[in-house]
């Protein structure tokens, strides 16, 4: 792909010598004589370098650095200076400029700054790609689960829009983390992020919650009272537990929903709020419609993009890593010395099955650390019923209906190829020796293949081996 390259400058033979320059360089140059115009190119194209002036007939380049970058913060900026602003060539650079080249231009310090940042810009590009392929943690959300990576994908694509976004999920699997991680991700970010609990406030005060009220609307109503929809203009509005509100009140959020304006209960005045919404529910949508717990138009308005947070239980992979960080956790806050997990308490919780998710997790982690002391976290530490928990060498003598057939495909078929075996046969028979040798251990048997508990967990539910609990 040919790079793209936009122009800067107030003088219009600079301009031309640098594009007719960069273009027989083999470059896709764009040239603008000041900032308005760059403005409005930025917002119709997207380009890969800038090349800006510093001073220029409606603006000041070292200022549009700091604007620039806030919308478009991986595009690197090239400053051109006369001689007698080095000076603020150098404060341009602190500000995030890649570089700068004096005038006259120098044709050759053109092309070697031009391919640096150019190579730099990729060189991050593919870091960013890399970090994101690899990472444990997105804000306050940890796994690195396929199943989270999913979710933190979702999460960074949808954050930058005003899309509605509805997060559905089991209580205490992180919905409201996933909407923190929204918001924070947002052009709203600069402001708090306004939620209401609709589980948790009584019907017959929600509509003043969310709506407000005029004094003497009602009795008791002695001040005017801003609801949170109003609160919440120019930033994130997170209706948690929606299918918990009353289901008249619902038809009123709908009202709001359709063009943003709503009145205070008791109040004449129409009043608008640029908000963005973002609700969650415990409960499976379809089925709290057919219930009657959430209207169906309702649903269509705050589901124009869902995000399912997986239960824990489907992730136990990233169980290692959300446990090592609970304990780093609350051994900071409570004054404690505990560092790590040995195997065997690791093992108990990977195979507890976690009803209450990451909540009940942290829970345990938290009582855990509270009322004992020492280095290590045992498993007479933990609390009942997860200290009970067995672990069992799963039944390895009886193998899945896929290496079934690839046993059975390899003996009937007389070619040369029944003698090879196949790559996921040995590794699926690994694992299995390994937790054998191990007497089930998955921590010691992970430290055995040389790979994490997490990679190790990953592969024993692709190849269906799960751990057995005695009952």
């Amino acid at each position: 792909m040919i790079p793209k390259i936009v122009v800067v400058d107030d003088d219009a033979t600079t301009r031309l010598l640098l594009e007719t320059h960069l273009s027989k360089s083999g470059y896709d140059v764009h040239c603008d004589e000041d900032a308005a115009g760059l403005r409005e190119t930025l917002q119709r194209r997207e380009f890969d370098l800038l090349l800006l002036d510093i001073y220029l007939p409606d603006g000041n380049g070292i200022e549009l650095i700091d604007e620039i970058h806030e919308s478009l913060p991986d595009l690197p900026i090239i400053i051109i200076t006369a001689y007698g602003s080095i000076e603020c060539a150098v404060d341009a650079m602190r500000k995030g400029a890649y570089d700068f080249c004096p005038k006259p231009i120098d044709f050759n310090r053109i092309n070697v700054s031009v391919k640096n940042a150019l190579d730099h810009s990729a060189l991050k590009k593919e870091v960013t790609t890399f970090k994101r392929a690899c990472r444990n943690q997105l804000c306050d959300l940890i796994g690195g689960s396929p199943e989270m990576q999913v979710v933190f994908q979702i999460i960074e694509t949808v954050a930058p829009t005003n899309a509605p976004v509805m997060i559905t999920g089991e209580s205490g699997t992180g919905k409201e983390l996933v909407a923190r991680a929204i918001h924070k991700l947002s052009p709203r970010k600069n402001r708090e992020l306004i939620d209401v609990n609709c589980a948790a406030i009584p019907k017959e005060l929600m509509e003043s919650e969310l709506f407000g009220h005029e004094r003497h609307a009602f009795t008791g109503a002695n001040n005017r009272y801003l609801g949170r929809c109003e609160r919440a203009h120019e930033t994130t509005l997170f209706l948690d537990e929606v299918s918990e509100m009353d289901i008249n009140l619902q038809a009123k959020l709908l009202r709001f929903l359709q063009d943003f304006t709503f009145y205070r209960v008791g109040g004449k005045e129409k009043i608008v709020s640029d908000t963005r919404i973002i609700s969650a529910t415990n409960r499976e949508p379809l089925e709290a419609i057919k219930s009657n717990f959430l209207r169906e138009d309702l649903y269509y308005r705050l589901n124009v993009v869902r995000i399912p947070v997986p239960p824990l239980r489907e992730r136990s992979e990233d169980i290692p890593i959300l446990t090592e960080h609970f304990i780093k956790k609350y051994s900071e806050l409570n004054g404690k010395r505990f560092q790590e997990i040995d195997t065997e308490t690791l093992d108990v919780l990977c195979v507890y099955s976690w009803p209450g998710n990451v909540r009940e997790l942290e829970n345990c982690i938290h009582q855990a650390v509270v009322l004992n002391d020492g280095l290590m976290l045992q498993r007479e530490m933990l609390p009942e019923p997860i200290r009970s928990t067995h672990t069992d060498v799963p039944d390895i003598t009886r193998l899945g209906k896929k290496n079934k057939s690839i046993s059975s495909a390899s003996t009937s078929d007389s070619s040369a190829e029944e003698k090879i075996i196949p790559l996921e046969y040995l590794e699926r028979k690994g694992i299995e020796e390994a937790l054998a040798k191990t007497n089930g251990s998955v921590a010691k048997a992970a430290a055995g293949l040389r790979v994490s508990p997490a990679t190790l967990y990953r592969k024993m539910r692709e190849y269906n081996l799960k751990l057995k609990r005695n009952k």
